[in-house]
Formats: structure tokens, C-alpha cells, sequence
């Protein structure tokens, strides 16, 4: 039934048959928004994909005609390591490295290879945007599937994509786009699966909800929390079905396999290139190095502390997801608990949304891994951006706490919370890198690099060939796109004994050096080390053929003066 909003708004259309049939098309789509699903298909989600496009494209084109995409220097980084993997001194697939999971950067592999779009981050941009449009139609459809009607829809979709932090996130490449589209793409498989009258076959639910969450665990390890709570949500909807222990078991198989088979994949090229399958986890460059250099200086306040996991985290989430958002979802949740009771088979799909909020709290209360902001203990930011995998979660709630008004009011009730969410992110918008903790986030890594993207800037403008050597693994040196220099000419960590060659005789490799300037009293335990700075400290002949042509704070840019040999 159309609303009378809606006919009003089609009666000043333009007459005759495009009129017509764009009045009919009108109407059609906003009926889509309230209609019920069949089978697969889920009337509407055609709409949220194209909305989608349109609000990540725009999106996109404001931080990359600002510059503020490259901003996270892990963006850089990501960037860096998919097009490594074809175009380098040591290409192939060990280039993918370890810590990081595969996937996100052999999304990428295809448009990094294009100079313009590696350079600009665009690259990062198109893999982003189609993740949103993932993202937020598989959101549109798990509200659709537990039951929500128009209003309710259209506040979770528009609560997801109002957000300025998220919108900022899916334009850069860093891993969250690629786990919240596979992990919600997931859900959306497992909602169907379990919340249909006549359930899919095992071989459906592998395909629409195993393989998305294989993509899931290869990006991000929150996928891995998502793989077990899964199968534990096949199992129980299973026996519900009293289906007993043996069908329960299969379908759960059926569901696990791709994603166990991808951890196993993960586990055997690890084993393969560094002969230690868990290298990514306690390897030379995974978290618990990180986190234990964190310990060591007593700054790891989180771990094994409850009252600071929390307090960390949440604030993490408000200065992501907004105050705004996180009362509604709340009230949102007593309504879903009300309605559908604790373990109703809709609650346990929305508890299907909250794992990436119990594993990152769970994560950070073990020492795994660190969030600071402006409430933690030290004050700064960082991984503030683990929270954004939680606003699928709350914008399901919020359209929960719509539906549940009384039919006549819920218009009203969707307009109330769209318009606060818009008042806060008018407050927002006031000062972006200020009052959003990812956007703070991100300025502070520009900050941080200011001095290398200076001397970087001036070495493109001045390259004329030759070799360059840099360590792009040291801290603020992740700034190999924004260069724009194509990968081959580098001997970088990543290049393995070119790399290890050129440091023992950079000038018989290379015409340029870029490194921080070597004095006896830098400090030079801070986070990765420099190795080309470390060893021009240890050994400053090297440095004897060469000269300092730009400096920018504590990064030198050095060209050889002779020709080499």
C-alpha cells in the first residue's frame, strides 16, 4: 500500500508515459521497502546497492580530492603490499606477507596495478565502495529477514550509511571493508538459512553464507570469532528444528568448511614461507611483539583489566557509532529481548552481529591487541577503528526500536531518529579529526608522516632513474603510493637480499637513500626500527658517496654523487 506521502509526491511528476513510468517505478520501489521476502529474494535490496554506490562514490571523491584517504599510514601500507606482489624486485605470493590476512590486499591486486589509481588510493576507493554496497544491502536484508517493515529498514540502512567514520574507512585500504562485507554477507546467508519456514539446503548455506565468511576470516580475525559463533548458531537453530545432532552437525559442517579450509590455507603459507604456521602470531612482526614492547614500558593498561577493557572500548565506540546511535540500539535491544526473547531464533541472528564487540573486548582484555584515544591511558589514537565493525549491530537495533512503535507512529519514530542522527553529525562535522575517533585517528598517523611524505614529494619530483633505498617498514615511512614511484625501483625490507645487498653497499645499488638522519642520540627504539637509518648510524661511510638534497624534521632524502659502481 502506498503511503500518501508518497502518492502526493507522485502526482507532481511529469504527465505522459515517462511520467507514468517513473511514477510507477516510484511506487513500486517504495512498496519493495515493506514487502515481505521470497526464497532469495528480498524486494528493495536493488535500491540500498544503488543508494549505496551513489553515497560511497561521493564519499570517495571528497577524501581523495583532499588527500585525507592516504591519511592511515596502514592504508599505505595495504596498498603497497598487493601491488609488491606482481611489481617488485622479489614479486610473487610471498610478497602478502604475515600479521595481515591475504584477502583485502588480493582484492586490490587488480587495481594497484594501474599507476594512477595506486598512486591516488582510488584503488582502495573502488574495492571500498563495493563493499559498502555488500555491506549495507546484506544489513538491509537480515533487517528484512527478522522481521522489520519499511520504517525500520530504512533506518537501519540510513543509520549505517550517515556515518562519517564509516564512510571515511570504506575509501582507504584498510581491512575493515572487506570483513564487514564478507562478515555481514555471512550473517545475511545465516539469517535465511535459519529464519526461513522451509530452511536452504547444506549446499545453499555453503554458498551463501560459508563462502562469504571464508572472505571474513582471510581479512580480519574477527572473521575466525564469526566462524565459531556460526556453527554454534547452525547447531542450536538445527535442533530447534528438532532436526537432531546429526543433521545439526552436517549443516554446521557445511558451513564451516570454506572458512576452516581458508585458516587452514592461511596456516600452511605461513608454515610454507617462514617454517612457523603461527608466525603471524608470534613472529618478528605480529601483535605480540607489538603489544609485548607495550608491557615491557608498562602501556598495555588494558590487559587483564576489566574496568579499562571497557572504558577504552566503549569510548572507542561512542566517538565511532555516536552517543546517539548507541541509546537507541539500546532501547533497541530491550525491544528485540521483549519481542523476540532472549534466545529467540531473531536474537540469536543479532547476537551473530555483536561477535566482532565480544571478541574485540576480549582481545583487548588478554593484551592481544591495544586501543588508545582521549580516555585511554597514554592519550593518543590508536586502533580506534576496531569499533566499526560493531555500527551494523547498532543500526540493526535502532530499526528494531522503530518497528516496535505502534504502526501509525513508526514514520514519526524513523523521522525523530534520522533527525538526531543528523543533529549529531552536524556537531560532527564541526570538527571531523577532533570528535571522530577514526578521523583523529587518521590525522594523527598524517601528522606522524608529515616529514617523510616532504622528502618523499621531492624525491618524485626530482626522480629521474636510478635505484632507491629505503626501509618502508619503519615507522612513518609508509608512504610508497603517495610517492608514486613505481615498486621495482626499490630495494625495500620486502625485497629480501636485494634489500640486504644494497644496505651493505648502497651505492653500488642505488642513486637515492631515504632515511631518518642518523645522530648519535636519536632515539631509535621507538616502534619498528629504521634498518637503513641504523645502519648509516653504525657505519657512516656508507653515506660517504652520497649527499643530503632535501630534509624535512628527521627525514633526509640522500642522492649519490658519483656514478655508482
Amino acid at each position: 500500500m502506498t503511503s500518501p506521502m508518497v502518492r502526493r509526491a507522485a502526482t507532481r511528476l511529469p504527465v505522459g508515459p515517462l511520467g507514468r513510468r517513473i511514477t510507477a517505478r516510484i511506487r513500486q520501489e517504495w512498496a519493495n521497502l515493506d514487502a515481505d521476502p521470497i526464497g532469495r529474494r528480498i524486494p528493495g535490496t536493488g535500491v540500498v546497492i544503488w543508494l549505496s554506490l551513489a553515497i560511497g562514490l561521493t564519499a570517495a571523491i571528497i577524501t581523495t580530492s583532499n588527500g585525507s584517504n592516504l591519511w592511515y599510514s596502514d592504508a599505505q601500507s595495504h596498498l603497497t603490499i598487493a601491488r609488491r606482489i606482481i611489481e617488485s624486485k622479489s614479486p610473487g605470493p610471498g610478497q602478502l606477507g604475515t600479521v595481515w590476512l591475504p584477502f583485502p590486499h588480493v582484492l586490490l591486486l587488480p587495481f594497484v596495478q594501474v599507476d594512477v589509481l595506486w598512486h591516488t588510493g582510488w584503488a582502495a576507493c573502488i574495492l571500498g565502495i563495493g563493499c559498502l554496497a555488500a555491506t549495507t544491502a546484506s544489513l538491509y536484508r537480515i533487517a528484512s529477514l527478522v522481521g522489520l517493515r519499511r520504517a525500520g529498514r530504512i533506518v537501519v540502512v540510513l543509520a549505517l550509511l550517515a556515518n562519517p567514520s564509516l564512510l571515511y574507512t570504506f575509501t582507504t585500504g584498510l581491512t575493515e571493508p572487506s570483513l564487514m562485507a564478507g562478515m555481514l554477507l555471512a550473517i545475511s546467508g545465516l539469517a535465511r538459512w535459519g529464519l526461513q519456514k522451509r530452511p536452504p539446503t547444506g549446499g545453499e548455506l555453503a554458498v551463501f553464507a560459508g563462502f562469504p565468511a571464508a572472505f571474513a576470516v582471510l581479512s580480519r580475525y574477527e572473521g575466525w570469532a564469526l566462524l565459531a559463533a556460526g556453527s554454534v548458531f547452525v547447531v542450536i537453530v538445527g535442533l530447534r528444528r528438532k532436526r537432531g545432532w546429526a543433521w545439526s552437525l552436517k549443516m554446521a559442517a557445511c558451513f564451516a568448511t570454506a572458512p576452516a579450509i581458508g585458516i587452514t590455507a592461511w596456516l600452511a603459507y605461513n608454515w610454507a614461507v617462514y617454517a612457523n604456521p603461527l608466525e603471524f602470531m608470534n613472529g618478528q612482526y605480529s601483535a605480540f611483539a607489538q603489544q609485548k614492547n607495550l608491557l615491557d614500558n608498562g602501556m598495555l593498561t588494558s590487559r587483564h583489566n576489566i574496568g579499562v577493557t571497557l572504558w577504552t572500548y566503549n569510548w572507542a565506540l561512542i566517538e565511532t557509532a555516536g552517543a546517539v546511535l548507541i541509546v537507541c540500539a539500546a532501547l533497541g535491544l530491550l525491544a528485540a529481548l521483549w519481542r523476540w526473547g532472549p534466545l529467540g531464533r531473531r536474537t540469536l541472528v543479532v547476537g551473530l552481529l555483536a561477535v566482532s564487540y565480544a571478541f574485540s573486548l576480549l582481545s583487548l582484555y588478554l593484551g592481544q591487541t591495544a586501543v588508545n584515544n582521549d580516555h585511554s591511558f597514554p592519550e593518543n589514537w590508536w586502533n580506534n577503528r576496531f569499533a566499526l565493525s560493531v555500527c551494523p549491530l547498532l543500526a540493526l537495533l535502532t530499526g528494531v526500536l522503530v518497528d516496535v512503535v505502534a504502526h501509525r507512529a513508526r514514520i514519526l519514530g524513523a523521522a525523530v531518529v534520522l533527525s538526531a542522527i543528523m543533529v549529531q553529525n552536524v556537531w560532527w562535522a564541526q570538527d571531523l579529526t577532533g570528535r571522530s575517533a577514526i578521523l583523529a585517528e587518521a590525522a594523527q598517523s598524517h601528522r606522524d608522516t608529515l616529514d617523510s611524505t616532504a622528502v618523499g614529494r621531492y624525491l618524485a619530483e626530482h626522480y629521474q632513474g636510478g635505484g632507491i633505498l629505503m626501509d618502508e617498514s619503519a615507522r612513518g615511512n609508509a608512504i610508497l603510493p603517495s610517492i608514486g614511484i613505481p615498486l621495482a625501483n626499490y630495494d625495500i625490507r620486502a625485497s629480501g637480499d636485494s634489500f640486504d645487498e644494497a644496505l651493505r653497499n648502497p651505492a653500488a645499488h642505488d642513486e637515492w637513500i631515504l632515511a631518518t638522519i642518523p645522530t648519535p642520540d636519536a632515539p631509535i627504539d621507538t616502534g619498528p626500527v629504521d634498518l637503513v637509518a641504523k645502519a648509516l648510524r653504525e657505519n657512516p661511510s656508507l653515506a660517504a658517496r652520497y649527499r643530503i638534497v632535501f630534509s624535512s624534521g628527521d627525514h633526509a632524502l640522500y642522492q649519490r654523487i658519483d656514478n655508482g659502481g
